[in-house]
């Protein structure tokens, strides 16, 4: 998620139908500059070399989950296909691109990728941390779904279910007090130090000595590795 202001101007984006390194560019309606949805960057155009403000977005969750915490929020659109229980038609169900995930190629150009350090189309969690890159495999969180580690010095909780995708990455200190965390189940999750509760999903704590607090969260992507590597070719790899 961006941020559509840029030196103080808004900016209406839309889908360019245009690649750039096998992704997908947006076109602002201003300039018609093309920009990459993966970097926020302008890559050809009038805004050439902008950068669009990385703003952190709400993990995937299911929205049962989302109107529990959130009563009052407002629904953009649930579109044509949604049926009167909330679920997608089964008509409208179907993937377009399914061949495409269950197949090896990277990318459409049919260029090899050569970073063999994990499999081209191994999902993986995308972090960056002050000009840091890391990537998470999705088969790190089989059995947990929270790994405590440092990125750029920085110590940080990145979460991942399994089961729902939900995503988030956190900063590990709340004022002075660095943390590790143990003992999750779905998205709670408690901390080795005063055994706070915390809920992943809203980052706050919900029982225990630190109730109420909130952690500082950083913005993070599930993304093909291919495309994670091609984008941040000095990106590491949690292992």
């Amino acid at each position: 998620m961006y941020s559509r202001e840029i030196e103080g101007q808004v900016y209406t984006f839309g889908v360019s139908g245009k690649l750039w390194r096998d992704a997908l560019l947006m076109y602002d309606h201003q300039t018609r500059s093309l920009w990459s949805h993966i970097t926020g960057q302008a890559v050809e155009g009038e805004c050439q070399g902008k950068q669009l403000k990385i703003l952190v977005s709400m993990p995937k969750i299911t929205w049962q989950f989302w109107e529990t915490h959130y009563p009052e929020t407002k629904v953009l659109s649930v579109g044509d296909n949604i049926d009167r229980f909330g679920q997608q038609r089964e008509d409208e169900a179907w993937d377009g691109y399914q061949r495409y995930h269950q197949s090896s190629n990277a990318g459409i150009s049919g260029t090899r990728y050569n970073d063999f350090r994990l499999k081209n189309k191994e999902k993986v969690v995308g972090v960056r941390i002050a000009e840091n890159y890391r990537a998470y495999p999705f088969s790190v969180f089989k059995k947990t779904a929270i790994v405590n580690d440092t990125i750029a010095q920085r110590p940080v909780l990145v979460f991942h279910h399994n089961k729902s995708g939900a995503t988030a990455v956190f900063l590990r200190f709340v004022g002075t007090k660095r943390l590790t965390f143990v003992n999750s189940v779905d998205y709670l999750v408690q901390d080795e130090q005063t055994e706070t509760l915390w809920n992943l999903i809203t980052g706050i704590a919900v029982e225990g000595k630190l109730k109420g607090k909130r952690l500082q969260r950083y913005p993070a992507v599930n993304v093909y590795w291919f495309a994670w590597a091609r984008y941040h070719p000095a990106t590491t790899v949690y292992r």
